[in-house]
């Protein structure tokens, strides 16, 4: 749902002041925002992260001592995981990045708020927490971080605690961009210790408002987690420099003169059937509507997460269209 809330160009007049505070106050009942909540979403610019646990033991706005400490260190790890995950961009990787202590230390808590237990954390949104390096990716900026924590949370709630996931390698390969092995464990691990119920996480930015719910978190739905964690392990999934070639079987852009465009053909590799997907910019896109038309083969070398059948390049070093 969108609405407008229209707001003069003239703040001179009198009652300036009142007007833009019950702007604010309306802003603020419908997203259940503080004024303390706009000031760093609309002043900062950052994103205000709520993590709101509600059972009969917060119903007055109180948690245990040891609850509340293992809440924030699960939290604390959470955010340290997902940003290491969107530095690495890798599935299995452990290490946590020297640039992960600079986006923590950007990171802080705000006053709770009652009615079950808020913890409410600012998240920094236009930090730049990682410089681009020459032959590999670009800059990392902490808004990149929040949107993947937001990415994550809602995958692991709608496809694995109340979904019915088969783990295959397409279906790895699709989903990538959203599986790290440490912060899917992380998250259960979380869950566990922090003795959680019910937890909804919310993120506000200037951008955009998202809640995530979880009800009735269940043994039987952290075992799909644990199970869904296991099943990734037992995968072959590697990263590596590699050299396709193959005929194109889709196409697929919203724009072609954009930077997002879909390709995805099939080749033989190493005497095995396998299917790469990539993304070209458009001066490929185009070549390769060309190399689809005339029924052209195309080579692509680049960075790839690979298993047995399927492939998806991460970073396009080389396009070629056969002639």
């Amino acid at each position: 749902m969108e609405f407008q809330l229209k707001i003069p160009n003239n703040f001179n007049k009198i009652d300036s002041d009142l007007f833009l505070n019950n702007i604010l106050n309306i802003i603020g009942d419908f997203y259940t925002l503080t004024l303390d909540d706009l000031n760093v979403i609309f002043q900062k610019q950052n994103t205000v992260l709520k993590v709101r646990v509600y059972d009969d033991n917060t119903s007055e706005g109180n948690i245990s001592l040891n609850r509340f400490e293992e809440l924030i260190e699960r939290i604390r790890t959470i955010l340290s995981d997902t940003a290491s995950f969107v530095i690495d961009r890798s599935v299995t990787s452990t290490r946590i990045p020297e640039e992960v202590a600079r986006y923590l230390n950007l990171c802080s808590f705000m006053q709770t708020e009652k009615g079950s237990f808020v913890a409410k954390i600012q998240l920094p949104s236009e930090e730049l927490i990682k410089d681009g390096e020459l032959f590999e990716r670009g800059q990392v900026y902490s808004k990149e971080i929040n949107n993947k924590l937001s990415e994550v949370l809602s995958f692991v709630q709608q496809n694995i605690l109340e979904g019915d996931v088969n783990v295959t390698d397409e279906y790895l390969i699709e989903n990538e961009d959203k599986l790290n092995i440490k912060l899917l464990k992380d998250i259960e691990t979380f869950y566990k210790k922090a003795n959680l119920k019910n937890i909804d996480f919310s993120f506000h930015s200037i951008d955009n408002s998202q809640v995530i719910v979880n009800q009735e978190i269940t043994g039987a739905k952290l075992y799909k987690l644990n199970q869904f964690v296991s099943a990734i392990e037992s995968h072959t999934f590697d990263i590596g420099i590699y050299t396709f070639t193959g005929t194109i079987t889709a196409l697929k852009s919203k724009d072609p003169d954009g930077g997002h465009n879909g390709v995805t053909f099939a080749c033989i590799f190493e005497d095995m059937p396998m299917i790469v997907a990539a993304n070209l910019n458009s001066d490929q896109y185009k070549r390769a509507i060309e190399a689809h038309k005339m029924k052209l083969n195309i080579t692509v070398t680049g960075q790839a997460k690979k298993t047995k059948t399927r492939a998806r390049l991460i970073e396009i070093l080389r396009f070629d269209v056969e002639e």
